[in-house]
């Protein structure tokens, strides 16, 4: 399919502004956008980034409004705090989709988050006491970055990343990756159409290290939601009941809070 033909099929099912968003992503992946904002000097860094989330934060309200079957009433900077063990699966068609509700069948997918290579080589390596040459990493640079964040957790305790720029600001900057500020960096998540919790693409280290180590809540930041997941929020704001048991459920703590 042209790209030309591709386009016009995304505008016609999901919008103009979908399909104005994903060009805007595609540009931004193949310029390598958030990688050379984040390399630019931090206070340059922090006024793109705050500007880049006044921006994404009026869309995403502007477009709940005018339909919540497409965007989240949910602040999509919003920091979730959970076990790490709630995240047994991963998404599929991963994206940083950032505050955007799907339809489809995008979170049933029964690959378990374990099965990718690095989180099952960490496993491995300290759970199961397996030698680096056992595992699937061979590069040394990458070995020792696992070692340094596995000890620094172990001893010092999982941070956010707003606990790290406060006491490690070099650390929180130099593990942007693909982040354009520290601040979008935690543990990103999708939620499905029953409220679970799938990994997305971002900070698999991180996540697995928690793992092993038991740690007991870590903060993550939810990109997408199925649509009949933001349904259940959508009726909670209405003041409408929903099940007993999803009352516990991290996304909804923020509307509970409100009544």
């Amino acid at each position: 399919m042209s790209l030309v033909r591709r386009s016009l099929k995304i505008a016609k099912s999901e919008g103009v502004d979908r399909l104005l968003l994903l060009i805007i992503r595609l540009l931004s992946y193949n310029l390598r956008y958030h990688r050379y904002i984040g390399r630019l000097p931090h206070p340059v860094s922090r006024i793109i980034f705050n500007a880049t989330m006044i921006c994404v934060r009026l869309f995403i309200k502007a477009g709940s409004y005018l339909s919540s079957k497409k965007y989240t009433d949910a602040d999509p900077y919003k920091i979730l705090f959970i076990d790490p063990k709630r995240i047994r699966l991963r998404t599929c068609e991963a994206a940083r989709r950032r505050g955007w509700v799907e339809n489809g069948s995008w979170d049933q997918n029964e690959v378990t988050f374990w099965s990718r290579s690095v989180p099952k080589a960490i496993c491995e390596k300290y759970t199961n006491e397996y030698s680096w040459q056992e595992t699937a990493i061979s590069d040394i640079d990458q070995r020792k970055k696992i070692e340094n964040l596995y000890s620094s957790i172990k001893t010092g305790g999982y941070k956010s990343q707003h606990q790290l720029l406060a006491e490690s600001p070099d650390l929180a900057w130099g593990g942007l990756n693909d982040a354009m500020h520290p601040l979008a960096n935690e543990i990103a998540i999708d939620i499905g159409r029953n409220g679970e919790l799938l990994w997305n693409m971002c900070g698999q280290h991180r996540l697995a290290i928690a793992k092993v180590l038991d740690v007991e809540q870590v903060p993550v930041q939810v990109f997408r939601r199925h649509t009949e997941w933001q349904e259940i929020r959508n009726k909670l704001r209405r003041g409408e009941s929903i099940p007993e048991e999803l009352h516990n459920h991290p996304d909804l703590q923020d509307l509970l809070n409100e009544q």
